[in-house]
């Protein structure tokens, strides 16, 4: 009997993440927020002309991903990309575990303690949000 009282206080999920925060309310601002960190440091890049091709490349490619993110979350009403839209989230997933490992291998700091750890929450936060829709 007192096993019985002791497990009617437990949680029914044994994950404790669960407990304080909602994943679904986690992906969405956690890719939202890991792309617009992404896009402002492209940004800067550009504004004071460090590798201005390649920055402005990746500003527009995770653009797109912040697009696609929207149209997933249905803040924008694009119907485009419903039928590829599973495709390019795990496309997305793919892109940020490979960037993940090259700014690990890079010689820049930057890249290694601020780039690769963005990375690899940007393709944590995509996986959350192509299992919870």
């Amino acid at each position: 009997m007192k096993k019985k009282k002791k497990k009617l206080l437990w949680p029914i999920s044994n994950c404790c993440l669960k407990k304080f925060y909602d994943l679904d309310s986690l992906s969405k601002y956690g890719s939202i927020t890991v792309l617009l960190i992404i896009i402002s440091f492209q940004i800067f890049n550009i504004s004071i002309g460090y590798n201005y091709e390649m920055s402005f490349f990746s500003m527009i490619i995770n653009t797109f991903f912040l697009v696609i993110v929207l149209i997933r979350l249905e803040v924008l009403k694009i119907s485009i990309f419903n039928t590829y839209m599973n495709s390019i989230l795990k496309f997305m997933i793919f892109v940020f575990i490979l960037n993940f490992f090259a700014y690990l291998l890079s010689s820049v700091q930057i890249h290694n303690y601020i780039f690769a750890p963005l990375s690899f929450l940007g393709a944590y936060f995509i996986f959350i949000l192509l299992k919870t829709k």
